[in-house]
């Protein structure tokens, strides 16, 4: 069997799988062997003719023969993903430039209302991502007054709902958790509204979905990590949702902000765990996934820092719902969790 074959049986890089032939081959010579076998020739002209060993892990080659993962198309679905999230996301200014009497702080209350909504009636993380995105959206093409607010995030939680989930909250339930502020029709005539501001195009990448991909990667990357790899997992989840209530968090793109989390999510680790200090914070690996250097992460990352500092804080976090949320022991606690002091610049430094 080829080295190439061999090492994508069993995941291993090709140098190791080459370097451990030619040590058998050495061995066979040594114990009196004289001449040199045709497969050994096979073997060392392999070796010459094989290309250069790809800088990063091959992330899906685990799942080669499993249909579910989609390896055939994976690549083709994130270069589409990639490709969406610049021609649909929000305007980053649409509170100076579009609203008149709503502002950051409104948002940011309304999402953090949003996430206990989503707590109170179970629905997945991508579902609120979506819902918000939806807001942003439509906040950046229609003027909506203040009272009108709350309508706008129930309506755009029911379009993420009926998108996402398997069973969507009925309307008359989002009626009743808005303590029946509006009705029935008025939620349906916003959702409406929306769906005609949006043209259907529903179909959005959120930080949620990249976060998934670049999660897989750092796993491959970082498998030391052990029993912290599920915390690493959650604790990635919860710096990037930290950035939904966050309106500053509009100017970088949905992958970046993943990729960013991952990042500090990877470094408040490497602080915990002593067997990873050995290996870089950031790899080609997660370069060749994320499409991003660690220089380029830098300010979303601080941001993020920032954030995850702020919730950590009594004192200082007032949209406590995300911080809640992940106390929860599902969540493995991870918001219990103490951020690093700070995020040293050697860790945003390229590989020469």
């Amino acid at each position: 069997m080829q080295v190439q074959e061999l090492a994508k049986k069993y995941g291993v890089p090709y140098r190791i799988v080459a370097k451990n032939l030619a040590s058998n081959e050495q061995q066979r010579q040594s114990q009196g062997s004289d001449t040199v076998s045709s497969s050994s020739l096979r073997s060392v002209q392999t070796e010459e003719e094989a290309p250069a060993e790809p800088e990063y892990i091959d992330i899906d080659a685990v799942d080669a023969d499993n249909e579910l993962a989609c390896t055939d198309y994976v690549h083709s679905i994130m270069e589409y993903l990639f490709t969406s999230e610049r021609k649909r996301r929000p305007l980053a200014s649409y509170m100076s430039t579009v609203q008149r009497d709503i502002h950051a702080n409104m948002r940011g209350i309304l999402v953090d209302w949003l996430v206990e909504v989503a707590l109170e009636y179970k629905l997945v993380s991508d579902t609120l991502f979506l819902a918000i995105s939806y807001i942003d959206r439509f906040l950046s093409l229609q003027v909506v007054p203040r009272q009108q607010l709350q309508l706008v995030g129930v309506s755009c939680m029911l379009l993420a709902a009926k998108y996402e989930e398997i069973y969507a909250p009925q309307v008359d339930e989002f009626c009743y958790i808005t303590d029946n502020t509006y009705s029935r029709k008025e939620i349906l005539g916003m959702e409406d509204c929306v769906l005609d501001s949006l043209h259907f195009e529903l179909t959005v990448p959120t930080p949620r979905l990249f976060l998934r991909r670049f999660l897989k990667a750092s796993a491959a990357d970082w498998p030391s990590c052990g029993i912290w790899q599920s915390e690493q997992e959650y604790l990635a989840a919860y710096i990037t949702e930290l950035s939904l209530p966050e309106y500053t968090a509009l100017q970088w793109l949905p992958s970046l902000i993943a990729a960013a989390a991952v990042l500090v999510a990877r470094y408040t680790c490497y602080t915990a765990i002593p067997a990873l200090r050995s290996l870089p914070v950031w790899s080609s690996t997660l370069v060749h996934y994320t499409r991003y250097r660690a220089s380029e992460l830098r300010t979303c990352a601080l941001a993020l820092h920032s954030f995850y500092e702020r919730a950590s804080s009594k004192v200082m976090n007032s949209l406590p719902a995300i911080q809640e949320k992940y106390a929860q022991p599902k969540y493995k606690c991870v918001s219990a969790i103490h951020p690093p002091s700070r995020l040293p610049e050697a860790i945003f430094a390229d590989p020469q």
